[in-house]
């Protein structure tokens, strides 16, 4: 007959979903060869509009992470249907779960009986919940507010505290936060930069600590942890101290040191330890050595030593003095020279030396002249033995010079004495 009419073998009459429509007398016709019967049924329909028991507006405190059942029991005829309404403008009904695959009903849950369950309150969830229930005669509705409580964050020993690390090391900053909903933490650094997740030298524990690797001086300075979450905010702060010396050379952290040595310096560049080059070495312990002395070497050396702590300079002036040498005269032997009357004759005393050496000249008389003096009008006899000597602070040398004159005269000597000596103005 109809989808919500059925008549069954034994005569019976179902009819489902019955509505107003549904009232009126019913006649049931029994029929054979011998003849029939027949009886008659008169059906009302008893409706009632959709109603929520104990339906009040109120407002519900609750937990934020807890969770929380709203009931909403209704009654009429026919039955009445229930659905939500989400703060969201999302409306919700048994039908509606039956069609979402699971996933929406993880948080929400709609009992037959019309109750809302939702598990686990996040912020979101706070607002207005109506539930309505309505059948083909009416609907009703009952609106609940669900305020949903945080509390707000706290670290635990939020007093400054101070940190004291060595250079290279690890600070570790705690920053233990408990709060409804679970605090956010991130930290602000001295540089000014913000950090809510893990760096290459900066850790973010799950706890919210904070550990600092390969530390510097650069990262002295204050460190201040926030936890935040909708309910507040809370902070701690730090106070990092790294302590860091600069290297020590030769047993200094600073020093200035002038060498006068028979030694060269390299090239005007900066060389790294270790450095092997054909004449410059520079040994993995920062030892500078160097070799084939040149005098135009001459100049300063810079050695630098850095670390975390900071750096350290030695300063070596470097003076590379030539070899030292004893005079020696470019003609060593003796000398015999014949003068000719009237001319002048010039004694040769040539000679080397490092440092140049000082000459000085014995005349035959016995008179001794440095060199550098002017000396003139000397009457002496030209004729005899004349000493050339040379010395420095190595060594001393002395050359003999025999001087001859055709006759015997009285002479002007001018002794201008650097290595050699004029013997001038001959008379006969």
């Amino acid at each position: 007959m109809g989808s919500r009419i059925h008549v069954y073998p034994n005569g019976s009459l179902v009819i489902e979903a019955v509505t107003e429509k549904d009232a009126g007398d019913y006649l049931c016709v029994a029929r054979n060869k011998i003849g029939d019967d027949l009886i008659l049924m008169k059906v009302s329909i008893t409706m009632k509009p959709a109603k929520i028991d104990q339906k009040q507006h109120f407002k519900k405190l609750v937990p934020y992470g807890k969770d929380f059942r709203v009931d909403c029991k209704a009654s009429g005829s026919p039955a009445p249907e229930i659905s939500w309404s989400l703060p969201d403008g999302t409306v919700i009904n048994n039908a509606m779960l039956a069609d979402d695959s699971g996933h929406r009903s993880r948080r929400y849950v709609l009992f037959d009986n019309g109750t809302l369950y939702l598990n686990k309150v996040g912020v979101t969830e706070g607002g207005d919940y109506t539930c309505y229930a309505e059948n083909t005669l009416g609907r009703d509705e009952m609106k609940i507010r669900i305020t949903v409580i945080m509390a707000a964050p706290q670290i635990k020993h939020n007093y400054k505290t101070y940190v004291k690390v060595k250079a290279g090391g690890i600070a570790l900053l705690d920053c233990e936060a408990v709060g409804e909903p679970k605090p956010k933490i991130f930290w602000l650094l001295p540089s000014s930069d913000m950090i809510s997740s893990s760096t290459a030298r900066h850790f973010l524990h799950s706890n919210g600590s904070l550990s600092v690797s390969q530390v510097k001086l650069l990262d002295a300075g204050e460190y201040m942890c926030v936890a935040r979450n909708p309910g507040g905010d809370d902070t701690k702060l730090y106070k990092l101290d790294v302590v860091a010396k600069p290297p020590i050379i030769n047993g200094l952290y600073a020093n200035k040191t002038i060498m006068k040595v028979t030694a060269v310096r390299h090239s005007k560049k900066q060389i790294d330890s270790p450095y092997y080059g054909s004449r410059i070495v520079v040994h993995k312990n920062g030892t500078l050595e160097i070799r084939n002395i040149r005098p135009s070497d001459t100049a300063e050396f810079i050695c630098v030593a850095r670390n975390d702590g900071g750096e350290s300079m030695l300063v070596v002036q470097l003076e590379v003095l030539e070899m030292l040498r004893r005079p020696i005269f470019k003609n060593p032997f003796n000398e015999k020279i014949t003068a000719r009357p009237g001319k002048t004759t010039t004694l040769n005393c040539s000679v080397d030396g490092n440092p140049p050496p000082d000459i000085s000249w014995m005349l035959p008389n016995g008179t001794w002249f440095s060199s550098g003096i002017k000396t003139s009008q000397f009457l002496t006899g030209s004729n005899g033995k004349y000493r050339c000597a040379a010395r420095n602070k190595v060594g001393y040398i002395e050359k003999l010079i025999i001087l001859e004159v055709g006759q015997k005269v009285s002479d002007k000597i001018t002794f201008w004495k650097c290595n050699f000596l004029e013997i001038l103005e001959f008379t006969f």
